[in-house]
């Protein structure tokens, strides 16, 4: 598909759905494959991915500095480089600082909540916005030219008869969640878009309220009537996604103001708390990170245009993870940054970095591999961090780039199979070939439940055994809110996954396709987790 054909396609499709003044794009049953495949494996797992991108090509060297690379670096771009002391500094990771505007990500780093992943690109780079942007969407290589995104096809493989069957009783919420209007190419399938966009930043109160502005006495106003109604009809998932939102979250956490990427990662947030089951969730940084000129300011250098970006992403990070850490989710939610391409190693005239290939990729969590004993033995030496600061040369012309340590198709692999519970040949179909996994996530965290049955003794579980696979949950009282339900094997392998809003102090569950056996039902629900075993004969 051409992007002309697709942005056309996409625009006469879309239905607008704003939360805080946000547009949010989300997937339906009239939507793509694309997202939804790697949905529902996250499902599966019970995890959650938000991406991040960060458009227009962020500058990795003055993001992440390589300081045992200093002096060669100072070669190279001296008419912007700040002055070594401003860096911030890591635990344990001598050969590496963050810019000073990342204050919260350098806590998440030293607590073992973020991971940086050095030198990613792939072989014979793009350096075309646009070219670039559809290669890292569609996981090509530079000489191909693909209509359908990674994600989607992806979806497309798990998942081949949707939208059919969905929603369903076991997954009644939305795929996949995109903030913003600009819907990304990764979320097309091989047959339909994914989203629906909502390009009115101002109708939050009514979308959540219900409200709807009259519509004028006219032949306008009698159009515009009908097409409210059929968009009503037609979007399947607008309650949960608007229940799940007033679902009550008094973490206390204050999220940055004039930060609109903090606003749709506090939207994100939300929905997570209201147990909404959408395993993936991508949102854009608001600003361009083309940064030709003026990238510094000329009279302070830590300061500029990529100073600007890097504290908008650094605060709503740091929000949105003491958000999760509030949940007690951080072993659940995964975010990644990334950017088409990195910058130059030499600046250019104009107080800038022009295109350039190869950039670090950040991810942010609590189920990260970052613990000393995690690299020991390894071929990579420092905690955090995947690779090595980039090799520079002495002296850096205008065509040197950063070289690549890692293909990005190796992070998406990754993704697919330690965090979203695709096998290896699905991954390799998605991506066109096989690609080595990096050690990202922390393996001991990726299965491990902890079955503990003393906690929440208050609620009872009966008949147990079950004759029948019914089973009934008493609690001691009404909690009114949305509570999952979670399946789980002896051995730790997920069964059944669900989602109820639970108005009386007993529920009766129905798992009657179990066969005879012994289960644990993991409960969840405002903050709480509670685990109860039970036998089916």
């Amino acid at each position: 598909m051409k992007r002309r054909n697709f942005i056309k396609t996409t625009a006469l499709a879309s239905t607008p759905l704003l939360l805080r003044g946000i547009p949010v794009m989300a997937s339906s049953e009239f939507d793509s494959l694309t997202l939804e495949k790697m949905a529902l494996s996250a499902i599966n797992c019970g995890k959650i991915l938000v991406i991040i991108q960060q458009n227009g090509g962020n500058d990795g060297l003055n993001t992440v500095f390589p300081l045992d690379q200093w002096s060669k670096l100072f070669n190279a771009r001296s008419n912007i480089l700040m002055d070594e002391s401003s860096v911030l500094t890591l635990n344990n990771n001598s050969s590496t600082g963050l810019h000073p505007a990342m204050t919260e990500m350098k806590n998440l780093y030293n607590n073992g909540k973020m991971m940086i992943v050095q030198g990613v690109s792939y072989p014979n780079p793009n350096y075309s916005h646009f070219r670039a942007t559809d290669i890292w969407f569609t996981a090509s290589g530079s000489n191909q030219n693909l209509d359908s995104g990674w994600l989607g096809r992806a979806l497309d493989i798990k998942y081949p008869n949707y939208p059919t069957a969905y929603p369903s009783a076991e997954m009644p919420d939305p795929l996949a969640i995109q903030i913003g209007s600009t819907l990304p190419f990764s979320l097309q399938g091989p047959n339909m878009n994914m989203g629906y966009s909502a390009p009115d930043p101002n109708a939050l109160l009514n979308v959540i309220n219900g409200i709807t502005d009259p519509a004028p006495n006219s032949d306008y106003g009698h159009e515009l009537t009908f097409l409210r109604l059929m968009k009503d009809q037609s979007n399947v998932y607008r309650n949960v996604i608007q229940a799940a939102y007033n679902s009550p979250l008094n973490s206390g956490v204050t999220y940055p103001t004039n930060n609109k990427l903090a606003d749709q990662l506090k939207i994100v947030a939300k929905l997570i708390n209201g147990g909404l089951q959408t395993p993936v969730y991508i949102v854009n940084h608001p600003n361009t990170h083309d940064t030709h000129e003026n990238q510094v300011n000329s009279t302070d250098k830590t300061q500029g245009s990529q100073a600007v970006n890097l504290t908008l992403l650094s605060q709503a990070i740091g929000a949105f993870q003491q958000e999760i850490a509030y949940m007690d989710k951080e072993d659940k939610v995964t975010g990644m940054t990334f950017s088409e391409f990195g910058r130059r190693i030499k600046s250019n005239a104009s107080m800038g970095t022009d295109h350039g290939a190869a950039a670090p990729v950040i991810f942010f969590g609590g189920a990260l591999n970052t613990s000393p004993s995690a690299v020991a033995n390894t071929a990579y030496p420092v905690s955090g961090m995947i690779g090595t600061s980039p090799e520079l040369p002495t002296t850096a012309t205008t065509s040197s780039q950063v070289p690549m340590q890692f293909d990005y198709r190796q992070l998406y692999t990754t993704v697919m199979q330690d965090w979203l519970c695709m096998s290896e040949s699905e991954a390799a179909e998605v991506l066109g070939g096989n690609y080595v996994k990096l050690p990202i996530f922390d393996s001991t965290l990726l299965s491990s439940i902890n079955f503990d049955d003393s906690v929440h003794l208050e609620i009872k579980l009966y008949p147990n055994p079950s004759s029948d696979g019914a089973i009934s949950l008493l609690f001691p009282e009404v909690v009114n809110t949305n509570v999952q339900f979670t399946v789980f094997s002896i051995n730790g392998s997920l069964i059944d996954n669900r989602v109820a809003y639970v108005t009386d102090k007993n529920i009766t569950l129905d798992y009657l396709s179990l066969a005879s056996g012994t289960y644990i039902l993991s409960i969840e629900w405002n903050r709480q987790k509670a685990f109860k075993r039970f036998v089916i004969l």
